[in-house]
């Protein structure tokens, strides 16, 4: 319970930063189109700098062996999403924005800041696994959902600055090799960023959207209730079912990074996905906009359930 109040408070701390970008906008100091250039920034470089930031810890056998089993849950947890979704689209009337804003979270941006603050850097170590199965899942599945089976692309997978932050970083964490200082110095800065430069860029883009027409929607509410509750429960039951947290020692710690990437709103990338595409572009915004505002509440409620469960 003490973790759920402290996940809380940041929580309502970030989105006093979102409450920036949105005034900022308001303001006309800056464009909502700016946006993009603070998500062109944390993909190029903030995000590959906080990865090879957090992968600078002390080699373990333990910490490897947490690495794969965060990699291995964060794969299955997608596939399944990607299953009950396709299930339900059939039986209901299911956009694909509304259904990949179901399945993607932002696991990356709004998770690596929140487990800086309230569980530290080193357990920032296991969001990597996230963010490289969800980057890979992004550029084959997403990109196909939403723009189309041509715009599938490994190269894009390959080469992601995050997979190859990723890469590099374990190399360095495996071989013990370290960076020049000054170097390492100026990953440690910009890596240390993250969490402000996404939160603006969060409010940036929710300065256009309508409040009172999104919340007002039935079909917003659905989405975000799967993506913020039901599905995010559904892989508690699943993970208790396996017995993981029994048999292994540090998997109920590990898994709890993995839990809250799992449980975030809805990842930005659908919105740019969706914006790129012409594909719904504005219930995309619209349901990250409410998305992020409920996790306020559901992402301490839920990371209190999963701690009383698992």
């Amino acid at each position: 319970m003490e973790l759920s109040v402290l996940l809380f408070k940041q929580m309502l701390s970030l989105m006093l930063m979102i409450f920036m970008g949105v005034i900022l906008v308001k303001a006309k100091i800056v464009k909502k189109e700016d946006s993009r250039v603070l998500a062109a920034l944390t993909l190029y470089v903030i995000n590959p700098c906080m990865v090879l930031r957090s992968l600078k810890v002390e080699y373990t056998k333990e910490r490897i062996s947490g690495l794969i089993l965060a990699v291995t849950v964060a794969a299955l947890a997608h596939l399944f999403y990607i299953l009950v979704t396709y299930l339900l689209s059939k039986v209901f009337r299911i956009h694909t924005i509304e259904r990949m804003s179901m399945i993607y979270s932002n696991g990356g941006n709004l998770i690596v800041p929140l487990v800086l603050a309230i569980l530290g850097e080193e357990q920032v170590f296991y969001c990597c696994a996230f963010i490289m199965v969800q980057t890979a899942f992004f550029w084959v599945h997403l990109v196909c959902a939403v723009g189309g089976k041509g715009e599938a692309s490994i190269r894009k997978i390959v080469f992601n600055p995050n997979i190859i932050a990723i890469v590099a970083g374990i190399v360095l964490f495996v071989s013990g090799f370290s960076l020049p200082d000054m170097l390492e110095s100026t990953i440690y800065n910009m890596g240390g960023i993250i969490g402000p430069v996404c939160m603006l860029m969060l409010g940036m883009i929710m300065a256009d959207v309508d409040l009172k027409h999104t919340f007002l929607s039935v079909r917003n509410w659905i989405v975000c209730l799967m993506r913020l509750v039901v599905l995010p429960f559904c892989v508690i039951l699943l993970i208790r079912m396996s017995s993981v947290t029994v048999r292994i020692s540090f998997a109920k710690d590990v898994l709890l990074i993995v839990f809250l990437a799992i449980s975030a709103p809805v990842a930005v990338t659908v919105t740019q996905m969706a914006d790129l595409f012409h594909n719904n572009e504005k219930q995309a915004g619209a349901i990250n906009v409410m998305s992020v505002l409920l996790s306020v509440i559901t992402m301490p409620f839920m990371l209190a359930v999963y701690q009383g469960i698992v």
